[in-house]
Formats: C-alpha cells, sequence, structure tokens
C-alpha cells in the first residue's frame, strides 16, 4: 500500500503536469489540513479545491501528511487565532458575519478554526512558491539519477515491467491523455 503511494507520487512529480498545479494542491492540502473539518469554512475550502485547477492527487496526499502534523500547531494556531479574533478593527466584520444564518456553521468564533484559517491564507503564496521550487528542483536533478540509477534499471528489465510498459503504450494509443 505505502509502496503504491510513493509510487504514485513520483509518478506525479515526474508527470507533465505544471509545477504550479502540484505546489497549488501542496498548499490547499495545507489549508485544508489548518483548518478543522467540523464547520462551513472546511466544506467550502473542499469545494474550492475541487472548482480550481490544481493537481487533486497532491491535495489529497498532502492534506493527509499534513493533518497527522497538525496538532502540533494547535498551540501555536490557538493563540493566532486569539489574537485574529481579539483584534478591534476585526470585531465590526466579525459582527456581520453572525449576524447571517451562515455565519454560525463556519465557527470562525473558535480560535482553532480562525487561525487555522487565517495562517492557511498567509501561508498559501510562501508554500506554493517553494513547492515550486522543490518539484523544479526534483525534476532537474534527482529524477534522472533515481531513472538511472541499477535499481530502477533492474526493475525496468524485467518481463513484468516490461509487459506493462506496453499495456501502457497501448492504452496510451486509444485513450491519449492531455
Amino acid at each position: 500500500m505505502i509502496v503504491r503511494l510513493v509510487a504514485k507520487l513520483l509518478t506525479l512529480l515526474n508527470s507533465n503536469r505544471r509545477a504550479v498545479e502540484i505546489g497549488a494542491a501542496v498548499a490547499c492540502g495545507l489549508w485544508l489540513a489548518l483548518v478543522p473539518a467540523t464547520n462551513l469554512l472546511f466544506v467550502a475550502l473542499v469545494v474550492m479545491v475541487f472548482l480550481v485547477k490544481v493537481n487533486l492527487g497532491m491535495a489529497i496526499v498532502s492534506f493527509m501528511g499534513l493533518s497527522l502534523l497538525m496538532p502540533l500547531a494547535d498551540p501555536f494556531l490557538d493563540g493566532f487565532g486569539y489574537r485574529v479574533l481579539t483584534t478591534p478593527a476585526l470585531q465590526p466584520f466579525f459582527r456581520t458575519v453572525y449576524e447571517f444564518p451562515v455565519g454560525t456553521l463556519t465557527r470562525f468564533n473558535d480560535t482553532l478554526v480562525a487561525g487555522g484559517f487565517v495562517a492557511g491564507v498567509l501561508l498559501f503564496a510562501p508554500v506554493t512558491g517553494v513547492a515550486v521550487i522543490l518539484v523544479r528542483l526534483y525534476r532537474t536533478h534527482v529524477h534522472a539519477r533515481i531513472a538511472n540509477s541499477a535499481l530502477v534499471r533492474t526493475i525496468k528489465s524485467t518481463r513484468f515491467a516490461q509487459r506493462v510498459g506496453t499495456a501502457v503504450a497501448r492504452l496510451q494509443q486509444v485513450w491519449p491523455t492531455a
């Protein structure tokens, strides 16, 4: 199971997808991981991930992986959310949001929700940029070393790998990828 997930991740990194789509997917996964899943903001973020042009597989993988680390960030997010919620200049905005019936479903008055949501907004561009740089570095430097390693050459030379390669080539003739 884990080997298959790593193989899919490497395939994704090597695919002809734009690095920006992969980087934005990592940032979306982080944003989803930062916001607790028990509110309307999380649902809106999930819908956004499906509507914008990001790599959905990478968004899901990064969300799942980063969700495991979020308990470590909870104290920071709680304090950050408290500062956001107690900022005097934002009080009229929060009052307006909570006057709408849907406003209470966002649970934005929870310090973890507020901290996670605002942190996701602030981190989106830097995380996208770093992920794009890492994907490009991987594609230019690391991929060639892995593809030319003795282990990969040995695997490619097996009869099973050759049959899979032939089957994939035939499938791409019938059903070309964009």
